[in-house]
């Protein structure tokens, strides 16, 4: 065996042992960790969103509730609610972006109005003024009932590659 097989080994065992010492929900989580990295691979949706459960639908997105993204008192962590706000801006902006484009997030403010609770919450984005280099939008998180748990407004940057620059990966 080489040093690689040997190392992979050394971990396989290692969190074999730790396997066998968690309970039936734990085991359940750990396999929603093993079904994350292996989907982030092949999806447009990036490690964390899909970690927290985040996945686009019809005009918004939906951040199904668990384990992954409950605080101490098992309802929707106020940093889940926060991505999923971020993640839902983010993506409908990226959908009207062109080439080389990219945008990254200037600021973003959530209010909480109230706790997240139920199978899921919903994202609907809206943008509010889409100018050359940024971008306000505005984003209701509700629940499964429709009531409103949480709004976000945040300014979003738009970079443009340069043409001399495509090639070096420089964006201004």
């Amino acid at each position: 065996m080489n040093d690689a097989s040997v190392t992979k080994q050394k971990a396989i065992d290692a969190i074999t042992n730790k396997l066998s010492t968690l309970r039936g929900d734990e085991l359940e989580h750990i396999r929603h960790v093993l079904d994350t990295i292996v989907e982030a691979r092949n999806d447009s949706m990036h490690y964390l969103g899909k970690f927290l459960g985040i996945s686009e639908v019809d005009n918004g997105f939906m951040m199904e509730l668990g384990k992954q993204n409950e605080n101490t008192y098992g309802v929707a962590q106020g940093g889940a609610i926060y991505t999923l706000a971020d993640v839902a801006i983010g993506f409908s902006i990226l959908n009207q972006l062109q080439g080389e484009e990219k945008v990254f997030t200037q600021e973003l403010k959530v209010n909480f109005i109230k706790k997240g609770e139920g199978e899921f919450l919903y994202a609907k984005p809206s943008v509010l003024h889409f100018g050359k280099r940024t971008v306000v939008a505005d984003c209701s998180i509700k629940d499964v009932n429709g009531q409103l748990i949480a709004q976000a407004l945040g300014t979003f940057h738009v970079t443009r590659a340069r043409k001399e620059d495509i090639d070096e990966g420089d964006y201004v």
